[in-house]
């Protein structure tokens, strides 16, 4: 066997290992995923958000720096 087909195989049993891992890990997060509350994609403080703050206004500002 060459060389270049050992670490070929090599390559290929890792990548199905770490796929394994990344499957399971993620099958584990999935059940304390469902347990907790759904998503409502409801803001908590909706009035903030149409009050731009001063980090925002600087950052905008650059922004516009920038572009023009």
């Amino acid at each position: 066997m060459s060389i270049d087909l050992l670490v070929g195989i090599l390559l290929v049993i890792i990548a199905l290992i770490m796929s394994y891992y990344i499957l399971m890990i993620k099958l584990r997060r999935g059940e304390n995923i469902s347990n907790s509350e759904e998503y409502s994609g409801i803001a908590r403080q909706p009035e903030k958000l149409s009050e731009p703050s001063e980090e925002a206004i600087k950052e905008l500002e650059k922004l516009i720096d920038k572009l023009s």
